[in-house]
């Protein structure tokens, strides 16, 4: 019996940053018979354009309303659509592992299910008291809902002919997933919340709390603890085309100072470079192989690390910490791979490098091209002593629990600091290497 075609409903407005990761999560399902549309309002950023350069197959249609409303979008994007089932996800939403369409699919056993909606995990790397929200709405257990009206679109699943039927709202600003949901329940169908197919969500409901009381919260309902046994330290390095200088990578006095630790259990270079393959051949080395799929610019390399490791590190090896460097910061401090293991807190997800910055005033472009100021002063950088701004060196070598690596990559927000000198945060490129060859 053929598999049921299942209609993918993706909603977009200036999520050049999510989307790529979310279609590539899509792109990955092991549920094959699907079609995927995007509704875009009108971004103004580049989302539509990484969709039409990067994933060909996906339909993209244009909401034009001047104002926005959620129900209306979704609406627009069914009609457009074949599938006997709908799944419903928000640009800003990944898919957590390749089951989740079969996952909300499982849920429909009878014709009295007309929905199904699945967990919301967050993102560690953003606010705690999200943390905190999503994990106190979105539970471990399974229900079947016939009097609450709940139900949340970012991360869903609809019958094509209760949809038929009932329309979602199209004048409503918000909930109009509740407002249907309420709909159908008093017409004597029932909902689903299933755990099983879960996305990683990046924002909640803000609530203005202690941040210290929000984080212990945190770690007690995400189940983080304090572990004071031996560390089993792997390392990871992503490597698209390796740099070399004259007869020399540029990657080798860092790796040669790695596999002098007793502490690093296995080095894990993600690249396929023979030449490079050749040069470092090492029983403690591993060369893995991201696929074409991963070496997409807009994954970025925090994305491809937590991809590679779910696929090819996590279950074979079982780490506690991943330590995370890039072969272009070849400078560190003397031992600075040993003290950043033996530093470590565990009250911590992560450690993580800073230097001063040396800029004075600082802009970002917003997504309509305009300059907004982040921070600025009048004062000469050399007395501001007690305006000093700093700067994440993620590129010098990070170490982080393999709780969080999972979800997050190198990236978190439960994040401790510790300063190197500015020298330390001079990284290598193609015209320094110019330069050098001359």
């Amino acid at each position: 019996m053929p598999k049921p075609l299942i209609s993918i409903i993706v909603r977009t407005k200036n999520e050049s940053y999510w989307i790529g990761k979310c279609l590539h999560a899509i792109g990955k399902q092991n549920y094959e018979n699907i079609e995927t549309i995007l509704v875009d309002n009108s971004s103004k950023d580049n989302t539509v354009q990484i969709v039409k350069n990067n994933f060909p197959k996906v339909k993209i249609i244009n909401y034009k309303d001047k104002k926005f409303f959620p129900g209306r979008a979704i609406n627009l994007g069914i009609k457009k659509s074949k599938g006997k089932f709908i799944a419903i996800i928000s640009g800003h939403c990944i898919p957590k592992n390749s089951f989740w369409i079969s996952n909300l699919l499982k849920n429909f056993t009878n014709q009295k299910i007309a929905a199904a909606y699945g967990k919301q995990e967050p993102l560690q790397t953003f606010d705690f008291n999200i943390v905190r929200e999503l994990t106190y709405l979105f539970g471990d257990d399974k229900k079947i809902q016939t009097k609450d009206p709940f139900f949340h679109n970012a991360n869903s699943m609809i019958r094509r002919n209760v949809w038929n039927k009932f329309k979602f709202d199209n004048e409503t600003l918000h909930i109009e997933d509740r407002i249907w949901a309420q709909e159908i329940l008093k017409k004597g169908y029932k909902i689903i919340y299933d755990p099983a197919p879960s996305v990683f969500h990046h924002h909640g409901i803000d609530h203005s709390n202690n941040t210290s009381r929000v984080k212990y919260i945190r770690n007690i309902l995400t189940g983080s603890k304090i572990n004071k046994k031996t560390k089993k330290v792997i390392c990871m390095i992503p490597i698209l085309k390796p740099v070399k200088l004259k007869n020399r990578f540029l990657i080798e006095g860092a790796i040669n100072e790695i596999l002098k630790l007793k502490q690093i259990y296995k080095v894990f270079i993600i690249c396929d470079d023979k030449e490079l393959i050749k040069k470092l051949s090492n029983k403690k080395i591993f060369f893995l192989n991201r696929g074409e799929d991963l070496k997409k610019d807009f994954l970025g390399k925090n994305y491809v690390l937590k991809e590679v490791y779910n696929k090819f590190v996590k279950k074979q090896y079982k780490p506690t910490h991943i330590l995370v460097f890039e072969e272009l910061y070849p400078h560190r401090p003397k031992n600075y791979f040993y003290d950043l293991i033996k530093n470590f807190d565990e009250n911590y997800d992560s450690l993580v490098p800073i230097s001063k910055s040396a800029f004075t005033n600082l802009w970002k472009k917003n997504i309509g091209g305009e300059l907004e100021l982040l921070y600025k002063t009048t004062i000469p950088s050399s007395a501001t002593t007690d305006y000093k701004t700093f700067q994440e060196v993620h590129g010098l070598g990070t170490i982080t629990k393999s709780s969080s690596f999972e979800i997050n990559g190198k990236e978190s927000s439960n994040a401790k600091f510790f300063e190197v000198e500015d020298k330390y945060s001079f990284k290598f490129n193609n015209y320094i290497k110019t330069l050098i060859d001359l």
